[in-house]
This record gives structure tokens, sequence and C-alpha cells, in this order.
């Protein structure tokens, strides 16, 4: 629950932080626009089971929604809701909703870089009892994505856990880092 509060709390920050006044110049060239995004999504679990370590990569899909702030020509924050699924084991795929805030900038030749805090809540995971997992999980991803053609864009993004998905005591622990490689639209 707090680290739900702190991603609140960092959205509130960072949007208010660069918030612009009614009178501002960029406020009539700026708008602010919304998106839809879909791609693969790789994710890695490290797990530490009894005195073993080992990594699990299983692929999968996301799909989302966006709604971009821009607060200046080169800046924005760009909040997300995005659903993935993907294979948790043999038969079982664990399905998460993800919120990162992005922190935009433009770069040079139609690309631009983001970095920001994500928030993770796992749905379920097929028919495995989830009482020992961790509902939220919070990490912080970066990422670039490329402007193909207008308003479509192609972006990556790794996003690296600061909290387990699975903690039942010493020697037993799984954490989850993602890949996400896709399409995006904004409008």
């Amino acid at each position: 629950m707090k680290q739900l509060i702190v991603l609140f709390c960092t959205l509130f920050i960072v949007t208010s932080a660069f918030a612009q006044s009614e009178d501002d110049d960029y406020t009539t060239e700026l708008k602010t626009s919304f998106g839809i995004k879909a791609g693969y999504n790789n994710s890695q679990m490290r797990i530490e089971d009894q005195g073993r370590d080992y990594v699990q990569r299983e692929a999968g899909i996301y799909v989302g929604v966006f709604v971009n702030f821009p607060t200046s020509e080169t800046f924005s924050v760009q909040p997300e809701v995005i659903y993935s699924s993907s294979r948790y084991n043999l038969n079982d795929n664990i399905d998460l909703i993800h919120i990162p805030v992005s922190l935009k900038f433009e770069l040079v030749n139609n690309f631009t870089g983001f970095i920001g805090p994500e928030g993770q809540f796992l749905l379920g995971i097929g028919d495995v009892d989830t009482d020992l997992f961790n509902n939220f999980m919070f990490g912080f991803f970066f990422g670039a994505s490329y402007e193909v053609a207008p308003h479509f864009f192609i972006e990556a993004r790794p996003y690296f856990a600061l909290s387990r998905l699975l903690d039942d005591g010493p020697g037993v622990s799984r954490k989850m880092n993602t890949l996400q490689v896709g399409l995006a639209y904004q409008f």
C-alpha cells in the first residue's frame, strides 16, 4: 500500500511541477493527445527456490491506452494504463495491469526518449493460488520511440522491478522484469 501512495504522490508532483498557466504562450500551441498501443511483452522471471537460482523467460502481448500532456515543445508527461499477459508456467498465464508514468523528452530525427516509475497490479496467474504473491509491484523503466509516420510510433522499454512478485521466506522468491516492444498510435 505504501508503494501505491508513493506512485500517486510522484504522479501528482511531476504533473504539478510541469503545469503551465493559462496565459502562457505554449498553451495555445500545445495540445493534450490520447493514444493506443500494443505489442510484444517478454517477461524475465528471476527465481530463487531453496538454493537454486535461475531465470525463466516467457513471451506474451500487451495492449494499452495513454494520454500525453505536453509541458513544452520538447518535454511531456504521459501516464498510461497497459494490460499484459505472458506465460507464467507450463499451463498458466500471468495477467498484469501496468501503470507507467513517462517523462518524455524529444531527441533528434523523430526519436523520443522517456523514463519513469511504474506500478504493476497482479490480476491473476491462471489456476495458481496467489495468496502468497504481492498484488502490487513497483519499479522503473526507460526507453525510446521513433515516429515512423505521422502519429505512428515504434517503441521499446525495459522495466526493472524494485519489489518482488513472490517473497515466501528465505530462499524462495520471484522477481519479474519485462521488455515491451510495440506500436503506438497518437490521436
